[in-house]
């Protein structure tokens, strides 16, 4: 049925609605229910892996009473807060925020019918005492060994979820493709059902013999809508060939439209009067984007680039560099040497990175170990494994020429839950943090200003299981703190910091740490050092033997400067109507 119908005869005020990332969100369906409901104070309770791009719109229009996620903010190119979850904030509408594993889990546990899931994450956190004040996480004792506590999450059943896939049919099968990012657990979580909206509709002939793409019991849809890059501007991806089935890619310049849309009034009302003040706010919408320019996005998906094929040895990478190279270039370098070291050292078989600079030190280090001939995979916690680091990779974590170049594709499930939180994980984490103090307590949720940060997003989770994390995090006062105001991620795990001006390591969590690999500067060692000291607020800090550093190589120089050249196009002016 037409996705507005949908909504009229199953959407009521009150509800939890559910948007699902598997690994994209209907975008088509937060922009139906904010058509439908746009003038009503419907106070829902909204839950999504991240609040970010389109999924800004329900806030906006104020149509939420409670927010449950790991991400509020904007994560393209790095993730960074966005003010309208501060204003929601200040006004006391509710912000839930959950790591991603254990918003993972709880969905699981929901659909499965288990009051709560066992979940390693959460304790030793601000994160696990604010989820626990609302009764969503409790800490037991294990009735078998009474000294381990055991942590639980209270079960999450949304009253609807709303999916995207790239197919579907009449009868209400829905083609499912790898990774799966949370998968269909809120689908099945879902009290009264699931709205399926797809790109295309096809002939039940087309799935026959391929049972493993159909993931979701027809009897639990409620409705399938078809509705031409629902996903939009976030990528529908495909992963199996079939002649019938269109994928499409990022839209980067639309992340960042909707990042302008919560503070440019102009523009939210350009927006407004193109695509929910019409009649059909589907078609509105696609004319809003411009048809031309989302038939553009759809020979992007999965392009690997012609001078740089998979493998390429970094040796041979000869990108030019413009000559500057930065004081984040200098935190990269760092942090991949450490990365390289550690792995070498401890033989760690993966590397799990966070977005953003972290991301970008997991793949150099994963291009440095080649050269070396260690061979380790770099996975994203959406369900991709041994990914694409060199440069036909892509620089922003999430994006569809990932998930075209990873060797495996899964879930969360599997390479969060199992491959960096599991009994057998060989996993080092890699991760950056707006605050990190002389604990290795990471804050990447709240300053004590009180100003709102982004989340946990899969952080929490990493810092609480993985073998061990290196951070990445800039040397200054405002970062390099006495104590986090809120511990996001406990740092237990966290072993060393990588800094513009050097790597701060320590052997334990109740060891100190000590200054090491100082890169050179204008001045003295002694100089150096000193000024590591007033950048660095931890009480217990040695920095008197520290030693330089060697100044970024050529190949490391020319391998980082790869690894900003991607297959998007270059950036230009946004205009409705593409």
């Amino acid at each position: 049925m037409p996705l507005s119908v949908a909504i009229a005869r199953y959407v009521r005020p009150g509800m939890h609605l559910h948007f699902a990332s598997s690994p994209s969100r209907s975008n088509a369906a937060v922009r139906a229910v904010a058509h439908a409901f746009r003038r009503l104070d419907p106070e829902f309770a909204v839950s999504a892996t991240g609040f970010h791009s389109t999924l800004h719109l329900l806030p906006i229009l104020r149509l939420g009473k409670r927010y449950i996620s790991c991400f509020f903010g904007d994560n393209y190119p790095t993730p960074r807060p966005n003010p309208i979850y501060e204003r929601l904030d200040a006004d006391g509408v509710e912000l839930e925020h959950w790591s991603l594993w254990s918003y993972t889990s709880a969905l699981r546990a929901g659909a499965l019918g288990q009051a709560y899931a066992v979940t390693n994450s959460l304790s030793g956190s601000t994160l696990g005492e604010e989820l626990a004040s609302r009764g969503k996480f409790i800490e037991v004792a294990d009735p078998l060994r009474p000294e381990r506590k055991i942590g639980l999450v209270a079960a999450l059943r949304p009253t609807i979820a709303f999916v995207h896939a790239a197919a579907g049919d009449r009868e209400g099968n829905v083609l499912a493709s790898p990774p799966y990012s949370e998968g269909y657990w809120g689908a099945l979580a879902a009290e009264c059902g699931v709205i399926v909206t797809v790109d295309q509709l096809l002939d039940r002939a087309a799935f026959r013999g391929r049972p493993d793409w159909l993931k979701l019991p027809p009897y639990r849809v409620l409705a399938i809508c078809e509705e031409p890059f629902g996903a939009h501007p976030q990528p529908s991806y495909f992963a199996s060939p079939h002649p019938e089935v269109l994928s499409y890619s990022d839209d980067f310049e639309h992340y960042e439209m909707w990042r302008r849309m919560t503070t440019d009034a102009q523009l939210f009302a350009s927006f407004s009067r193109q695509v929910l003040e019409v009649n059909d706010p589907s078609s509105g919408y696609r004319e809003f984007v411009g048809r031309r320019r989302l038939e553009s996005l759809r020979p992007r998906v999965g392009q690997r680039s012609s001078i740089f094929p998979r493998g390429t040895p970094v040796a041979a990478l000869e990108t030019p560099s413009n000559g500057a190279f930065s004081s984040t270039d200098r935190m990269i370098v760092l942090a991949a040497r450490t990365i390289v070291r550690r792995v070498v050292e401890h033989g760690y078989r993966a590397i799990l990175a966070g977005i953003g600079t972290s991301f970008t030190a997991a793949r150099l280090a994963k291009l440095l170990l080649k050269a070396q001939g260690v061979t380790v995979e770099v996975m994203v916690e959406t369900g991709m494994s041994d990914i694409e680091c060199g440069p036909s990779g892509h620089p922003f974590l999430l994006a569809s020429n990932n998930m075209a170049q990873a060797t495996r594709l899964s879930s969360i499930e599997d390479v969060l839950g199992t491959l960096t939180c599991g009994a057998h994980n060989r996993c080092l984490g890699v991760l950056g943090a707006a605050e990190i103090d002389g604990e290795g307590n990471i804050n990447s949720t709240r300053l004590a200003s009180g100003e709102l940060l982004v989340g946990s997003g899969g952080a929490n989770d990493i810092a609480s299981s993985c073998r061990e994390v290196v951070a990445v995090v800039p040397c200054s006062p405002l970062r390099l703190v006495e104590r986090v105001h809120y511990v996001t991620s406990p740092g237990k795990s966290v072993l060393h910091i990588a800094t513009e001006r050097c790597v701060l390591s320590r052997g334990s969590a109740n060891e100190s740490w000590t200054a090491g690999d100082v890169y050179p500067a204008n001045n003295t060692l002694t100089e150096a050092l000193d000024s590591i000291r007033a950048n660095c607020r931890f009480s217990r800090l040695d920095a008197t033997g520290g030693r330089w550093a060697e100044s970024a190589s050529r190949v490391e120089r020319q391998a980082l400067a790869s690894l900003r050249t991607t297959d998007a196009p270059a950036p230009g002016a946004l205009v409705a109507g593409g």
